[in-house]
């Protein structure tokens, strides 16, 4: 299938003229707006409620798009009167019109002003709206009409929320496609279908709903397009345009300049298998290259100079990505750069269109097995991939047409910190010990963020820090990191810990608090009774503990062996505690699963997190032998 080529320009293209888009969706005033009776409590609520948003995108017979928005709200709290001060729009004016049609100030008193727009060089406009005070409805009507089809083919694609994070009494949402393009479009959180009809050559598809109510969020609320209703748009029937366009700016040169070939021999030298190769490569690129660009380089959105990039050890995703490529190519290795929207951006996969926000890399071995790897996703340990791309849909640029698939994603146990401690108890409640720690997947990457570039006095301090602020009172003694370096290897690090006074002492009996490493506590998710919203629960990652304590002279475990095991649709809990030759074995591995929690599904959830919590918190009960 190849794209649809636009027909001859329309003459309000040739003369940069703005289009008439109302026929599609005729004006809604002000006047039409009719304000719900419990605006008010919504306001005291919300801090502002949206009374009108119409939206329209229509991408004509040229290839041309005009993209028109007239919004109408009323303000209360500070934090939304502050957004309305100073609204900038910026655009080329070589290539695009755009008209502030309406900007006006709605008083309480029924009077009302005009916004003042103020044009700057470059393309820049600012509206200042003035007065703005708790109670003034604020209205903005813009069009935007580009004069040359997008860059990357002549077609049209985006999203629309069904629904906002605040009420909204009216919205509309028209898209308008002409002959011969041919929109589809896929629904999300919703079956609320649109309403389509043919008007002229356009063929036309409208949502008009009302009465939508807000969607509260906060720090633990997943990514919109996961959660509240959404449609996706495009006129692409393929991903051949886009993979065309990202292979121009990202795919490295066909002859590799001289100088990666001589880095690419010299980084190698020493390996003696292929694995050996890439390892040494990927070091390079991840390691020893580090993240960004100029500021003047910010907005180039081609890979960076090989000579610039190797004079500054210096590149984004799509530099680092590109050189870990040629390098691996002049090895005879097989190595791709993959395009991919991170989970950050929400997880539902999108139609054909160029949403990306990062590159890696795709290495195919002798076997055909696909690596992937993130030279910018920070030091991760080779072979390791952040959940933050795992689980994506990813365009390999290897084929013209593209490849479209979705990167695997492992499970908890590959981003892990895994703790063995061996210490003793004494009779006066202080416990002392020994502990190793290894860390994998994300977890390792952050330790290597923070440490990797400071001298071991620094490591030692401030890793003593972070070790004592999530046990009040201990006292940590030669924190010391042993491959801190070595990204082919987990991050491991060793320390002494003394916890005075840590259990309670009642006559002859000792209340011991097992000290697990990521206690369920300490994370507060669950301390509502309710939500009106879904919860993102913990992205995956798995804490293993295991402690061998030597008991005090003369006591022994009450109530052993002790186990408990709790599951549900988001984590694994299970833990067991007896007694041994005299020493307590304590044993607890937690399984975060990652997923988000529906709000009819929170108390199931809640149930799950405090049992958890609460066996977290068991004191174990030593009693003394009588003598």
């Amino acid at each position: 299938m190849t794209p649809v080529k636009p027909r001859r320009k329309l003459w309000r293209t040739r003369f940069k003229l703005a289009r008439n888009v109302l026929p599609f969706a005729p004006r809604i005033s002000y006047a039409d707006i009719i304000p719900d009776s419990a605006i008010d409590g919504e306001l005291q609520h919300w801090g502002e409620v949206i009374l009108l948003s119409d939206l329209a995108a229509v991408l004509h017979r040229d290839g041309t798009i005009t993209r028109r928005a007239h919004h109408i709200a009323s303000l209360h709290a500070n934090e939304s009167l502050s957004q309305w001060d100073e609204i900038f729009r910026f655009y080329d004016r070589q290539t695009a019109l755009h008209k502030i049609q309406t900007a006006k100030v709605y008083l309480p008193d029924g009077s009302q002003r005009k916004a003042r727009r103020v044009v700057q060089p470059y393309g820049q406009i600012a509206v200042q709206f003035y007065p703005l005070r708790p109670g003034v409805t604020v209205e903005l009507e813009e069009q935007q009409d580009f004069f040359t089809p997008d860059r990357i083919s002549a077609c049209m694609w985006g999203q629309e929320y069904l629904r906002y994070s605040i009420p909204c009494q009216r919205l509309r949402c028209t898209i308008a496609v002409a002959e011969p393009f041919e929109l589809q479009y896929e629904l999300h959180q919703t079956n609320q279908e649109p309403r389509s009809w043919k008007q002229g050559t356009y063929q036309v598809y409208q949502w008009d709903l009302q009465a939508l109510p807000g969607y509260e969020t906060d720090d633990a609320t997943p990514h919109p397009r996961d959660v509240i209703p959404w449609v996706d748009f495009t006129t692409l029937t393929n991903w051949e345009p886009i993979a065309k366009f990202y292979r121009q700016d990202l795919e490295p040169p066909s002859k590799i300049p001289v100088q990666i070939q001589k880095l690419s021999e010299d980084l190698t030298r020493e390996s003696e298998t292929t694995e050996d190769k890439i390892y040494a490569l990927y070091e390079y690129a991840s390691d020893d290259v580090r993240y960004g660009r100029h500021p003047n380089e910010l907005a180039l959105e081609k890979t960076r100079e090989v000579g610039s990039m190797l004079e500054d050890m210096r590149g984004d995703c799509k530099d680092k990505s590109s050189l870990l490529v040629s390098l691996l190519r002049h090895q005879g290795i097989e190595a791709e750069v993959a395009v991919l929207l991170t989970r950050a951006n929400g997880t539902i996969p999108f139609l054909p269109g160029a949403r990306f926000d990062h590159a890696i890399v795709c290495v195919t071995d002798e076997q055909g097995v696909r690596l992937w790897l993130d030279p910018a996703g920070g030091p991760m340990t080779f072979k390791d991939l952040p959940y933050n791309d795992q689980g994506m849909q990813a365009l390999l640029l290897n084929l013209p047409a593209g490849e479209l698939t979705t990167i695997s994603c492992g499970g908890p146990e590959t981003h892990q910190v895994h703790r063995q401690c061996e210490g003793k108890l004494s009779e006066d409640c202080s416990y002392e010990f020994g502990t190793n720690v290894s860390t994998t997947g994300d977890t390792a990457m952050e330790f290597r963020l923070r440490y990797i570039n400071r001298n071991e006095e620094y490591q030692s301090l401030t890793l003593e820090r972070e070790l004592a602020s999530s046990l009040t009172g201990a006292r940590i003694d030669a924190p010391l990191f042993h491959n801190l370096t070595d990204l082919s290897q987990p991050v491991t690090y060793s320390c002494k810990m003394t916890l005075d006074q840590w259990a309670r002492k009642i006559e002859d009996i000792i209340l011991f608090r097992v000290p697990w490493i990521g206690a369920m506590h300490t994370v507060a998710l669950v301390n509502v009774q309710k939500r009106n919203s879904a919860l993102q629960a913990p992205w995956p990652i798995r804490f293993s503990d295991q402690h061998r304590i030597e008991l005090p002279p003369g006591y022994h475990g009450y109530g052993l062996p002790y186990q408990q095991r709790f599951e549900c649709e988001w984590g694994r809990y299970e833990t067991s505690i007896y007694e041994e030759d005299s020493h307590l074995i304590c044993h607890r591995q937690v399984d975060h699963l990652g997923g988000i929690v529906r709000e009819e599904q929170y108390l199931d959830f809640k149930q799950y997190w405090e049992q958890c919590t609460r066996a977290d918190a068991l004191d174990v009960v030593l009693m003394k032998k009588p003598s």
